[in-house]
């Protein structure tokens, strides 16, 4: 299994277990989540009462072992939500694409090329699809470092998660 962690933090971010489709030269890696059910986990082994359980008859004995709808990823890397305006982002954006750049030309100078074509054409993605983003940071809520961009493609019902690819390092477990 290989986790992905900020190149300039260390904080893991996505990981290898998730589908992940590149766009945008490379630049851009693309994960679709899901809703999942946590929590209120309920197992009938056929015994009834037998071996500590309840009777049908029984009341339950003030367990409050509720179910909890959540996002597989938010939930997995303990992303929390944040806001910019498009100016912030944007602003944002230039600052950690210029620690991107200097990262791959020190690390990985061949990505540094198709890192700037890929990274204009991701901000006019951004630009254009503003409204419908929402942004999430690592657990640490690092606002410096890498910010995950999420939103819903059509037909889906739980958000599609946007990478900056070049901002990653491979962790192999």
């Amino acid at each position: 299994m290989k986790i992905y962690v900020d190149a300039f933090s260390g904080e893991e971010i996505v990981s290898d277990s998730f589908n992940m489709e590149e766009k945008f030269e490379g630049v851009i890696g693309e994960v679709q989540s899901q809703d999942i059910v946590k929590g209120a986990l309920n197992v009938d082994v056929g015994a009834g009462g037998h071996f500590g359980g309840k009777n049908e008859d029984e009341e339950d004995a003030g367990v409050d072992d509720q179910a909890q709808k959540v996002n597989n990823i938010i939930d997995a890397f303990k992303y929390a939500e944040t806001q910019f305006t498009k100016a912030d982002y944007v602003t944002y954006f230039k600052t950690y694409a210029k620690k991107v750049k200097a990262y791959l030309e020190a690390n990985k100078p061949n990505r540094v090329a198709p890192f700037q074509k890929g990274a204009g054409e991701f901000i006019k993605w951004v630009s254009a699809n503003f409204n419908d983003l929402q942004f999430y940071c690592p657990e640490s809520y690092d606002m410096e470092n890498h910010i995950v961009l999420g939103y819903y493609k059509e037909g889906q019902a739980a958000p599609a998660f946007v990478y900056i690819l070049d901002g990653l390092k491979e962790v192999k477990m």
